[in-house]
């Protein structure tokens, strides 16, 4: 049962924490990570926050005493909160949901390894994250032993991309492949880069976020070594919300950048933390002053647990339409979807395009910026006519008056 403390006792036991913790030693603040027994010592916790620390459905709960600090230990609205503390919502396995919607297994021809798509896969590196974040979609595989992924299992893997000339792209996840330990990540990083067919790696990492210190001048290293001719390596990382934004983040993406790694983020669209158009606008904002270009914003995945989470589609639609104009495009996500069913990614957008007026050989377009219509010809002998839905005679007058 948890024992709830008072708030000068909670701000008394972050403070020793912190303390006893050295700060920028990534090892020291894995080791001091806390777990979900002894979230009551750092928190004033809800009803629905104490149900769902002891009956969660979805991985193990933990953070470093880092990402804890950005938290505040009295509102439970608190964005940072919401996505280290579970909540009731959390004990709920709805008719929808699924441990794996992707159907990832299903795509999966050797263990810890996902062929979705013709010339990608999905490598799971390992099973373990410095944060166990409360959205995360693979909860069926993080913090489980059972998903430990042993040196036989990455070789089988190897061996699989190897026999299949088509693959060029490995996005590496896991868990978080940032960590695993130096010398595991060089070997992995080696044994791609002496794969012929591989000229693609995408570390998917959160580390940036959640623990930036292990982004170690080391790391870089074994990351600029691989990162040569043979092999071009990317980094896709998930901010959420503007508070993430802070020095500790800047210094280390600016390290992977010195290394010659782009970084991009992913964000996911969460009920109650970003769903709302200026945080987002402002979090991408601070991310291109870290010099992080927009890749994704994810809808929420149909996962155990998350009805918490789940926003309704158009939300993410108004909120992409939104910052059109408001910030330069490298700084706007793609809107996505990843289909349940092993379907895919798909990209959802604001409706600017209205429709094809043959008569007139015209597009109509609305318009970001004025909000208004605008009007463009199709080439004269176009053969592509039928491609466009039409738009009706009576719309194209209305079109006119505005």
């Amino acid at each position: 049962m948890l024992v709830q403390n008072s708030l000068s006792e909670v701000l008394r036991a972050r403070e020793e924490l912190f303390s006893k913790t050295n700060w920028t030693d990534p090892t020291s603040q894995l080791q001091n990570r806390v777990k979900g027994e002894d979230l009551s010592c750092y928190f004033l916790l809800t009803e629905s926050e104490k149900l769902g620390i002891q009956n969660t459905i979805r991985l193990l709960v933990s953070t470093t005493p880092y990402y804890l600090s950005l938290s505040d230990p009295s509102d439970p609205n608190c964005p940072i909160r919401r996505m280290i503390v579970p909540t009731a919502d959390e004990v709920i396995f709805s008719e929808e949901e699924s441990p794996d919607p992707l159907e990832e297994e299903r795509l999966s021809p050797v263990r810890g390894l996902t062929h979705m798509y013709p010339n990608r896969v999905l490598l799971f590196s390992n099973h373990s994250c410095s944060v166990y974040c409360r959205h995360c979609m693979r909860g069926r595989k993080v913090s489980s032993n059972e998903e430990r992924m042993e040196k036989s299992d990455l070789e089988n893997a190897f061996d699989y991309i190897r026999n299949h000339p088509e693959v060029d792209d490995v996005v590496i996840s896991g868990g978080d492949p940032l960590n695993l330990a130096d010398s595991r990540l060089a070997w992995i990083l080696k044994e791609l880069n002496e794969i012929p067919n591989v000229k693609i790696c995408r570390l998917g990492t959160r580390n940036p976020v959640t623990l930036p210190f292990r982004i170690t001048d080391e790391i870089c290293k074994i990351i600029e070594q691989y990162n040569d001719d043979n092999l071009s390596i990317f980094c896709h990382t998930q901010f959420n919300h503007p508070k993430e934004c802070t020095k500790e983040t800047k210094q280390a993406i600016l390290k992977l950048l010195k290394v010659g790694v782009s970084v991009g983020n992913q964000a996911v669209l969460l009920k109650g933390i970003n769903d709302d158009e200026e945080t987002m606008l402002t979090l991408h904002k601070k991310l291109l002053e870290m010099r992080v270009r927009a890749y994704y914003l994810y809808d929420p995945e149909l996962i155990p647990g998350s009805r918490g989470f789940r926003t309704p589609l158009a939300r993410g639609i108004e909120i992409v339409e939104y910052m059109r104009g408001k910030i330069g495009g490298m700084g706007i996500p793609h809107f996505v979807n990843d289909l349940p069913g092993g379907g895919g990614k798909i990209t959802i957008g604001a409706n600017w395009y209205l429709g094809y007026h043959p008569k007139t050989r015209q597009h109509a377009f609305r318009s970001a910026v004025t909000k208004k219509i605008h009007f463009s010809f199709e080439p004269v002998g176009s053969n592509r006519e039928s491609y466009y839905p039409v738009i009706s005679d009576l719309e194209w007058e209305k079109f006119q008056t505005q």
